[in-house]
């Protein structure tokens, strides 16, 4: 859709405004966005994976609740690591320590991995897809054009002489950028282009030789940025050869005469005169006179190339057909001691160009046929702009186009003056059917860029009253200055996040409706998922063994309160012969009064905490306390 061309103008296109983006495949429902918002939407789409792992990781947690798998006070030790975990991550740990410690126990053991198993999953896909899938939303950096911006030159009448003169000096520029693509960036774009040379004797001649040219390349709808054009595609396969016998034998030692395809009609003629010589090598491209027919009929169009080389001074030898040198100088003294110079009537290039336009199976004699096809998605108006810019072969036209600048020997030319070894016929076609590739994928990009006046002629693009056509903006362009995204990949996102925190709150709500369910010390999945909290664990610390009503913390609560100036957090001393003690926290002493109403304080209690994981216990019947 782009190439190394000077962007678009950011007012030839949309931002924030549904499309759909093509792909060789098929369309993308899309919206384009300035580059420093999409980097804004990619940190806001990481966001929004990040919250739907948490969301997923809750769910994993609260199915666990659900079904514990027993009652041992060594399961609920996992079952507290994993209600109290909202990180994957540590939620990971603290089931890998749980495993090992109880590897000896078989169904601790397999209910320790298999959710350690779904923590890393769950923290890895969090952090791999959370790298992955903004990249997989961000798809391109295309945008839809505005109709208003968009303009291509149509055809004048033929008698129109100056409309023509204007039409062509309005679509120069565009062949000019595409000569500076390939020159910028020829490696990339080359190995679109197929060119494959034969070079021969030329028969009853040992100092000429013969060249035969074949080239293809192919360009898809896609390409093109049509938004429906993904089952369009157009090949294109040409042959050229050098014709010997075009020149007209002269004794005019100031000019060269062809006759292409033996017609009395078209002579032309490469001037050989002192001033002639001395600019730089060019050529002509001339149409075969039943061209346009020819198009009409197949799809195939004749045309020659007459190259204007003859007489350049070279630094060096060659034998190649349109660069044959031969001892001598012109008819000035020429710079950097050239002593060679090419010789004249070279030969011209006689050649066929065949354009096969498809689309999805079926196949039509040229471009103009398109239109005609049932079902095609691709606007009228498009399909009017690709019958004004390709119904002649671009060869043809770029290269009268660019002029002094159509051959690559051009470019190793000052004043004339060649390096003949390193300038061939290939080279030169190669240089010119590289930029008709990039011309060709372009076209929609160049109607962006044309600097239209109320004086620029008649328009494609523009309807009979002064309105964009219908369709005008149906092709997108590109531009380092956009980013595109998958709208369906964003909505999908977004529902399946509104769907786990949907599936979250109908969890907390579930929880919250059941909040008087654990009255009667009864164990289900809704006292669990109260009592296990930290909080509540903590609390416990501070009850009476059965609690009553005159604990300093109440059961009510989600989290301590300070009762009196008791209420604060003490450890006590492990013994000494304990190396790996986790620790003891102290029981609050709790106030009471005696006979006399004075207050009189309990001793301490201890909670040792010096193994953080239950050990394993020979009876069965080790099973959880009333809460």
């Amino acid at each position: 859709m782009a190439d190394v061309y000077t962007p678009p103008p950011d007012t030839s296109y949309r931002f924030y405004h549904p499309f759909y983006a093509p792909t060789d495949t098929g369309s993308i429902w899309a919206v384009a966005v300035p580059s420093k918002d999409g980097t804004l939407i990619t940190a806001a789409l990481s966001v929004v994976l990040l919250v739907i792992f948490m969301s997923l990781w809750k769910i994993v947690c609260f199915v666990a609740l659900l079904y514990p798998g027993s009652k041992l006070r060594s399961r609920y030790v996992a079952l507290v690591a994993l209600w109290n975990s909202n990180d994957s991550w540590f939620a990971f740990w603290e089931l890998m320590k749980y495993a090992i410690h109880f590897r000896s126990e078989k169904g601790n053991l397999a209910y320790g991995l298999a959710f350690a198993l779904c923590a890393f999953v769950v923290f890895g896909g969090s952090l791999a897809l959370g790298i992955v899938v903004p990249s997989l939303v961000q798809i391109g950096n295309v945008a839809p054009v505005r109709p208003s911006a968009v303009h291509y030159p149509a055809f004048p009448p033929a008698n129109d002489i100056p409309g023509q003169l204007k039409t062509f000096g309005l679509r120069a520029s565009s062949f000019l950028r595409a000569l500076g693509s390939v020159e910028a960036a020829g490696v990339t774009k080359r190995d679109r282009v197929s060119i494959d040379e034969v070079l021969s004797p030329l028969p009853g001649n040992d100092t000429e030789q013969m060249s035969e040219i074949t080239y293809n390349y192919s360009i898809t709808g896609a390409e093109l940025g049509l938004q429906h054009g993904a089952g369009l595609a157009l090949a294109v396969n040409g042959f050229c050869r050098t014709e010997y016998d075009w020149i007209v034998p002269s004794t005019d030692d100031k000019l060269d005469v062809y006759s292409p395809w033996g017609s009395d009609s078209i002579s032309p003629q490469v001037p050989l005169d002192d001033y002639s010589i001395r600019d730089a090598p060019k050529a002509s491209f001339i149409l075969h006179p039943d061209a346009v027919k020819q198009y009409f009929d197949s799809g195939n169009t004749t045309f020659a190339i007459v190259v204007w080389s003859a007489h350049r001074a070279s630094i060096s030898t060659s034998s190649n057909p349109w660069y044959a040198t031969e001892d001598g100088h012109p008819g000035y003294q020429p710079p950097f001691g050239a002593k060679f110079w090419v010789k004249r009537s070279r030969p011209a290039l006689s050649c066929w160009q065949h354009d096969k336009w498809t689309y999805g199976a079926q196949t039509v004699k040229s471009v103009y046929d398109l239109d005609k096809l049932p079902g095609i998605r691709i606007q009228k108006v498009l399909l009017k702009a690709l019958e004004t810019a390709l119904s002649i072969p671009v060869l043809v036209t770029l290269g009268n186009a660019s002029g002094d600048s159509a051959l690559r020997s051009r470019t190793t030319s000052p004043n004339g003056v060649i390096d003949a070894s390193a300038s061939t016929v290939k080279a030169d076609l190669e240089r010119l059917l590289v930029a008709s590739f990039v011309a060709t994928r372009n076209v929609f990009v160049d109607a962006t860029m044309f600097k239209w006046g109320d004086n620029a002629g008649p328009d494609v693009f523009t309807s009979a009253n002064g309105q964009p056509a219908p369709g005008a903006g149906d092709f997108v362009v590109t531009s380092p200055d956009i980013q595109t995204f998958s709208l369906a990949g964003i909505i999908v996102l977004l529902v399946v996040l509104a769907v786990l925190l949907l599936i979250d709150s109908g969890i907390n709500l579930l929880i919250h409706m059941h909040r008087n369910s654990g009255k009667e010390g009864s164990d289900n999945t809704w006292v669990r998922s109260r009592v296990l909290l930290t909080a509540q664990l903590f609390r416990r610390l501070y009850e009476d063994e059965p609690p009553t009503k005159d604990d300093l913390v109440s059961c009510d609560l989600h989290f301590l309160e300070v009762k009196d100036s008791t209420d604060e957090f003490k450890l006590n001393q492990c013994a000494k012969d304990r190396n790996w003690c986790n620790g003891h926290i102290a029981r609050q002493n709790k106030v009471e009064q005696n006979s006399a109403g004075e207050n009189k304080t309990q001793k301490p209690t201890d909670v040792t905490t010096e193994s953080a994981i239950v050990k394993p216990s020979s009876q069965s019947a080790e099973k959880v306390g009333k809460t």
